[in-house]
């Protein structure tokens, strides 16, 4: 029984690690997304996450500079779809914030070298082309636009508030309480994903040895013909399994980088964080069907030649990995979380009724 209280209790306290890691990216994810539902028309997001390279190119903009949390990502990028936005420039921005994201890229740059940082970079740009290049050619963009609309329809828009935008505290008030209201909503009705998504990274990290993962990488790497395409497969198959967000990700692929396994899986393993099944559920409840598992298909491929490439052009990280201290990280997470913490604070005390005053 001891043996037992004390692995339930090291899964706990590992996924309260993870959920600390990524306070402030959950946080501004769905503040992101509540303020896009709420104080974005249709109009605005069509234009600027519109179809075609531009709107492609502003998701991955957008990403680079917001959430580096997949949960956190998730949710802004349901609130993108639901405002209008094109879906490839939603994907495009889902994959960038979690791989190409500013905050991902100084991490793996104090943690792992220039090496990580580049692949993490344009790695991420090579999934977002396979994706976007794949769902063009699998839907019409008019097949696209009736999809999300009749989408859009079953689900109801109960937001409602787009007429935020005229003057007076009273409107503003008024403004942001739908900004807090539609936020909570989606925590509300995301939290089961989120829930478990947690606790299947605190209980896959707290009993799996990270030895085994390390050695049962190494077997499947050395099979002959096929060993390296079953490496990358297996990269997202333990991304799937032992999930972390995306900050969560840098010390396991700090270990397995000092491991030897090839940078090749190993990023693809980092790629993976957008395939754990919590997050399937949610993207679920986000798109259309159809959609959702041609983005989960389309991602995974775009994933693996993305290792493949990454690990052709810059070659193995094998005794070429900086290790300074983790306080780096501990210092960046602490200061992020105040931040995001403030600023969830803000919203609510800027969603308090006003009193006029005479």
């Amino acid at each position: 029984m001891s043996e037992v209280a004390h692995a339930i209790g090291a899964g706990l306290a590992a996924a309260a690690v993870f959920f600390w890691d990524s306070l402030f990216g959950l946080i501004f994810g769905f503040l992101v997304s509540a303020i896009v539902q709420v104080m974005f028309a249709p109009a605005t997001m069509r234009r600027y996450l519109g179809p075609g390279l531009r709107g492609v190119l502003y998701g991955s903009g957008f990403g680079i500079i917001s959430s580096a949390c997949s949960y956190g990502a998730a949710a802004a990028a349901r609130g993108f779809y639901r405002s209008g936005a094109d879906a490839r420039s939603i994907f495009a921005f889902l994959i960038s914030s979690t791989n190409m994201n500013l905050a991902i890229l100084i991490l793996f740059w104090s943690l792992l070298g220039w090496k990580f940082v580049f692949a993490e970079f344009f790695g991420g740009m090579i999934i977002i082309a396979v994706v976007t290049a794949g769902l063009t050619l699998l839907f019409r963009s008019k097949e696209l636009e009736r999809l999300q609309r009749r989408y859009v329809e079953q689900a109801g828009d109960s937001n409602g508030a787009h007429e935020g935008h005229a003057h007076g505290d009273a409107t503003i008030s008024r403004s942001w309480a739908a900004v807090a209201s539609t936020a909570l909503s989606d925590v509300a009705m995301l939290r089961t994903e989120i829930v478990v998504g947690y606790l299947i990274a605190g209980f896959a990290a707290a009993l799996i040895p990270p030895g085994w993962l390390a050695g049962a990488l190494h077997a499947v790497g050395g099979v002959p013909v096929i060993g390296y395409v079953l490496l990358l497969v297996v990269g997202l198959l333990i991304a799937v399994a032992t999930f972390v967000c995306s900050m969560g990700n840098v010390p396991i692929a700090r270990y397995l980088a000092n491991a030897g396994i090839p940078l090749g899986a190993n990023t693809t393993f980092i790629y993976g964080d957008l395939l754990i099944l919590p997050l399937i559920g949610i993207y679920r409840k986000s798109f259309p069907a159809r959609l959702t598992w041609s983005f989960v298909i389309l991602f995974a491929l775009g994933a693996m030649l993305a290792g493949a490439v990454m690990e052709r052009v810059i070659g193995s990280t094998v005794g070429g990995v900086a290790m300074p201290s983790m306080t780096i990280n501990d210092r960046f997470t602490l200061i992020s979380n105040l931040v995001a913490i403030a600023a969830a604070a803000a919203v609510a005390l800027a969603a308090l009724p006003r009193r006029r005053t005479a």
